[in-house]
């Protein structure tokens, strides 16, 4: 069985709006629901973290498409770690894991399943593109070394995980005191190699205003 864990704690500072933008409107729906309609037939269970103050009307929103049994809607961490652990330790029992950006709406049934054949295979998986510019590494605004792009990619999500390396992985970290920018840097940590596959450019996480007007 496969869970999914959709990141939507956040509050989109950047995006500069007084409602975290993964609530907004796109096309008409919120857009974190984008994401999670893409997952629906994917996935059978689903539990969707947020702010403390929008869970009863992310429940309302998500109930009837899902159905009670099949979606869990619990309160986010102080950290995005904290939030996937909570999420992690309300999904009832399933052998694959998967953790999306609710900020990524625009991901692809295709991709998803990529990601699920491929943390079949080897435990752990992330989608990946492969950088196209020169990427510098900066000091107090200095230039200390170019980086070797063809060893570097940008990592998206879905990001797919067997449920007990991610389970290891976590505490691993908790007990460390070490908190990631996400799932596969923890996993990395805790000794089990992550796979990359092919990411989509499409793929896209709103972050700023522009990253909606500019879809395409």
């Amino acid at each position: 069985m496969i869970g999914l864990i959709l990141a939507a704690a956040g509050s989109g500072s950047r995006f500069g709006s007084s409602v975290p933008k993964q609530f907004l409107p796109l096309d008409g729906v919120p857009i974190y629901f984008h994401s999670l309609d893409i997952f629906e037939p994917l996935v059978n269970q689903a539990v969707i973290v947020v702010p403390s103050r929008w869970k009863d009307q992310v429940y309302q929103e998500t109930r009837d498409s899902w159905g009670a049994d099949r979606i869990r809607v619990e309160e986010g961490g102080e950290h995005r770690q904290d939030s996937v652990r909570r999420g992690l330790a309300s999904l009832p029992a399933v052998d694959i894991i998967l953790i999306h950006d609710a900020a990524r709406p625009f991901v692809t049934g295709g991709l998803i399943s990529r990601v699920i054949d491929e943390t079949r295979r080897t435990g752990a998986c992330v989608p990946g593109l492969p950088i196209s510019e020169t990427v510098k590494q900066v000091r107090n605004s200095t230039v200390v070394q170019t980086l070797d792009r063809n060893s570097l990619v940008l990592v998206q999500t879905p990001q797919g995980f067997q449920r007990e390396v991610l389970a290891k992985a976590i505490e691993k970290a908790c007990e460390e005191g070490f908190y990631g920018t996400d799932e596969a840097v923890l996993v990395e940590r805790s000794g089990h190699p992550v796979a990359v596959i092919p990411g989509e450019p499409g793929n896209i996480k709103i972050t700023v205003k522009r990253d909606l007007s500019g879809r395409s």
